[in-house]
């Protein structure tokens, strides 16, 4: 009989890894679906384990409630946004083109992901009126997108391409401030037209550069 080598446990230990990483991924990109079609409060842990074919006792061993996947989600959809706005913070070309091409990332994938984004703010507004705090968790999730905003205007400001009276860390509350407003202004379907959204961005953008 042939034994197992240290090498053989490691190898099959590190696949189990994976294979459990990718079906938590899977059970999170399901219910981001689940959420954006039927909203927060109709999807429940069943609802989820019936569209992924996993038994709930199974989803048990990756999260414990309903709210542990939509926290994940959440954090999916916006450590993807930070990933894509540090890329662009990196680019080779003058800050204010790369302020502009941040906001628009995130206008874009505010019309992209409507439906799930109106999931969150629909859970938002529900948790608020049952009285939490929900400031530190929106924080949570989103306040990387404020610190590229921040970082990009402090390169500005220290070059010469912005005014020298700009307060980085202001205009990136003001430019995160705007971006929350678009936010809730497509939820709404006030913004229809992402264009005019960036458009807003960029005169806000070409003032401090001015």
């Amino acid at each position: 009989m042939t034994g197992f080598s240290g090498c053989d446990i490691i190898r099959t230990a590190m696949s189990a890894e994976v294979n459990h990483s990718a079906r938590r991924s899977f059970v999170v990109e399901r219910a981001m679906g689940l959420f954006a079609k039927m909203g927060y409060g109709k999807v429940s842990f069943m609802t989820i384990s019936e569209a992924t074919g996993i038994a709930r006792t199974a989803l048990y061993r990756y999260f414990k409630t309903k709210r542990d996947i939509f926290d994940a989600a959440i954090h999916e959809a916006t450590s993807g946004i930070k990933k894509k706005l540090q890329q662009v913070a990196g680019r080779k070309i003058s800050v204010p083109r790369r302020l502009e091409l941040a906001c628009g990332i995130v206008i874009d994938e505010f019309y992209g992901r409507r439906d799930f984004f109106s999931a969150i703010y629909e859970f938002v507004f529900s948790m608020v009126r049952a009285g939490e705090d929900m400031t530190g968790r929106i924080r949570q999730f989103t306040g990387g997108f404020e610190v590229v905003l921040r970082r990009l205007l402090e390169e500005g400001v220290s070059n010469g391409e912005l005014r020298s009276t700009v307060d980085p860390e202001d205009a990136a509350e003001a430019l995160y401030a705007l971006m929350e407003s678009v936010a809730l202004r497509v939820m709404l379907g006030v913004e229809k037209d992402p264009l005019v959204a960036k458009r807003r961005f960029g005169a806000v953008i070409a003032a401090l550069a001015m």
